[in-house]
């Protein structure tokens, strides 16, 4: 594991970098520019909740839900740049007034398994 000689601050710092990757990825959700702020409450949301749940300072042992917190957000911001084209075609559709395209059965073979890489390298890293 490559972060097991993280200090509490350090993982303070890994959550705090892995949620702006995420609210940045879900903002390019969200067609329309003003209303950026519906991809960063979610984000805030579980922030607050990871906030609140990780022990005090005197207890013992690691910051579990930030290493988790973490590891989620870092895998759903990649996970957004894996499928970038996708994704950008699917936008280009919907602004035109055409259906989503349905995906094909290789297509959810194609995420599951590059989800599932995903998820394993996180908890390599992790």
């Amino acid at each position: 594991m490559l972060t097991s000689h993280f200090s509490r601050t350090e993982w303070w710092i890994a959550a705090a970098v892995a949620g702006v990757a995420l609210a940045t990825a879900l903002a390019s959700l969200i067609p329309a520019r003003k209303d950026w702020w519906k991809a960063v409450l979610p984000v805030l949301a579980a922030a607050v909740f990871v906030g609140l749940t990780v022990p005090a300072e005197e207890a013992d042992g690691d910051p579990v839900s930030l290493m988790l917190f973490t590891a989620v957000a870092l895998c759903l911001a990649l996970m957004r740049v894996v499928f970038a084209g996708h994704i950008r075609r699917q936008q280009e559709r919907a602004r035109s007034g055409r259906p989503w395209e349905r995906l094909t059965t290789r297509q959810t073979v194609v995420f599951f398994l590059a989800f599932t890489a995903v998820v394993a390298l996180m908890a390599g890293f992790l």
